[in-house]
């Protein structure tokens, strides 16, 4: 009994000092329950191997960050996934997913567990975008100085990360087909130039939220 409340003082002393982790939790809270009031769950079956190399994926990034460097990267994983979200409900109508690869899906064919993918993405890309700063031009995410050096490198580090994740999933893989909307045709990568784009307008805005909103509320700025 003792260790039960230890625990879950741990679990309320970890929030005390990020409420705007809670406040984040909660929009995505709503997010499901809007999500599942206006849709509806379809399971195709269990969990594809498509699905469960995601999963793997996410979970030994974050160990490997926790327990190699000493890095806990739980809020940029949660905030990952809310924007994930964000993403793939803003742009539902230009991609596909197939139930082969995405056997639980919600609304029209929203991808569950994939979804989940982005905290990895995000999370790999505005650590990677830090560290650019870092390296060119001497930045510390910390001062917060959002000039055309922090987007250039959030739009670089975006479209490593990013792009390399979608080519991977979407073209070699083959997870979703896609149906883009303007067809100003396609990049090296195969991938429509819409989907470049796409991902620097959310994750400037990803980037951005997460500088200001973490370092703010948490008393170090």
């Amino acid at each position: 009994m003792g260790e039960n409340v230890s625990v879950i003082t741990s679990i309320i002393d970890y929030f005390k000092t990020r409420r705007w982790l809670l406040i984040w939790i909660g929009i995505f809270a709503a997010i499901l329950i809007i999500l599942g009031i206006a849709g509806q769950f379809r399971i195709y079956g269990p969990p594809t191997l498509y699905e469960w190399s995601i999963i793997g994926q996410v979970s030994l990034i974050w160990i490997i960050a926790k327990f190699v460097f000493k890095k806990d990267l739980t809020e940029e994983y949660l905030l990952g996934l809310i924007f994930g979200i964000q993403w793939e409900f803003l742009t539902e109508p230009y991609w596909t997913y197939l139930p082969d690869k995405f056997a639980i899906q919600v609304w029209k064919d929203f991808p569950v567990i994939g979804v989940v993918g982005w905290s990895t993405n995000f999370t790999i890309a505005l650590l990677f975008s830090d560290w650019l700063g870092k390296k060119l031009f001497n930045l510390n995410p910390k001062e917060l100085r959002f000039n055309w050096k922090v987007l250039l490198c959030d739009a670089i580090s975006i479209q490593i990360i990013g792009s390399l994740a979608e080519w991977i999933y979407g073209i070699v893989l083959g997870g979703w087909k896609y149906s883009m909307p303007f067809g100003i045709g396609k990049s090296p990568l195969g991938l429509g130039w819409e989907v470049h784009i796409g991902y620097m307008i959310v994750f400037f805005w990803y980037g951005t939220t997460f500088r200001v909103w973490k370092y703010k509320l948490e008393g170090d700025l």
